[in-house]
């Protein structure tokens, strides 16, 4: 485990470059200015003045990564050729190949690594997923077969088999592994298998699928989307006070949940109780102010509470926020009469 440093580093610098999405500025920026700008500049500077220190390449590669994933790989290499025994450099190298969409190289750099580093398991987990990633699925399957050997992989081996699975669209074989995995995680399975597990079962209408959705809701109790998905398949089972309950508890977990007060306001909207349903779209219009939909329910509930001017006010800012709502603006039209 003495080559966990560069994953660790890599692995939080990877998911705050999937929420953003900035792995797209390196296409629009010159390499030059981003080696120059002033957070790079001091270690492009060290590096002009000791070219041969693998070091320094690495400091830079670290600071490219999240931004830059191209300019991160051609640092890491370079460190990883003045250095070639570092199983980080090779590590880091593959990990930005595989930000960057190049998969290819993404599976060749992680052999590097795992050249410096045998038998490695999350090397070799790492390396299944770029070949996964890459459509090499009978490499990638042998390689998840050793790993679910494992005691310490064996989660992820049949999480990367359900992938396989998936891919191609054998939803039954995605549902096994994807159970295997969470019971091979123990306490600690992954997020995104737990809600990927309960949107195949929702698929095929299995009440379960409310079980794994409940297990992701506890591994953050202030994250809302895993309530809102069980709320969401309790609306579509017809179970709607149970659905609204769950819908109530998406709005305790994370206040400013804003599908939350929209599917609230709509159940309330079916039942024509209006005063009701235009205080979940009025929460649900602070919530997102920028919602198009939210201004749009709001100003329909009052217009049938007899409010004209507000809700011609909030149809105007709904087909603002929304080019061509062409009900907002049918709207507009007949209150304009």
């Amino acid at each position: 485990m003495k080559y966990v440093s560069i994953l660790l580093v890599l692995t939080g610098v990877i998911m705050s470059c999937n929420q953003t999405g900035t792995r797209q500025q390196n296409t629009a920026t010159t390499a030059d200015s981003v080696l120059n700008s002033d957070i790079v500049r001091p270690v492009t500077d060290s590096i002009r003045q000791f070219p041969e220190n693998h070091a320094l390449y690495y400091r830079r590669a670290l600071l490219l990564f999240n931004t830059n994933p191209g300019l991160a790989q051609a640092d890491f290499e370079q460190a990883a050729k003045l250095m070639p025994a570092n199983t980080d450099y090779w590590a880091g190298a593959a990990e930005a190949a595989l930000v960057a969409s190049n998969y290819r190289q993404a599976a060749t750099l992680f052999q590097q690594a795992l050249g410096t580093a045998p038998g490695y398991d999350y090397l070799e987990y790492r390396l299944a997923t770029a070949l996964i990633e890459d459509k090499q699925y009978a490499q990638a399957d042998s390689l998840t077969n050793v790993l679910a050997q494992t005691t310490t992989a064996r989660d992820k081996a049949f999480y990367l088999k359900a992938r396989m699975a998936e891919d191609q669209q054998d939803t039954t074989a995605a549902i096994q592994y994807l159970t295997s995995a969470i019971a091979a995680a123990g306490d600690h399975p992954e997020f995104e298998a737990l809600m990927e597990l309960g949107d195949l079962l929702r698929s095929r209408k299995a009440p379960a699928a409310l079980t794994y959705y409940t297990q992701a809701w506890r591994l953050d109790t202030t994250n809302a989307h895993p309530l809102y998905e069980a709320a969401q398949y309790r609306e579509e089972l017809g179970t709607l006070q149970q659905a609204e309950a769950a819908y109530r508890q998406c709005i305790i977990a994370d206040p400013g949940f804003a599908p939350a007060y929209l599917a609230l306001g709509k159940i309330y909207r079916d039942r024509q109780q209006w005063k009701a349903a235009f205080s979940f779209y009025n929460l649900a219009a602070k919530s997102a102010p920028t919602d198009a939909d939210a201004y749009f329910y709001r100003a329909l509930c009052q217009e049938q509470l007899g409010e004209k001017a507000l809700a011609i006010a909030d149809y105007t800012k709904a087909a603002s926020f929304r080019k061509d709502f062409t009900e907002a603006l049918a709207a507009l039209k007949r209150l304009s009469k």
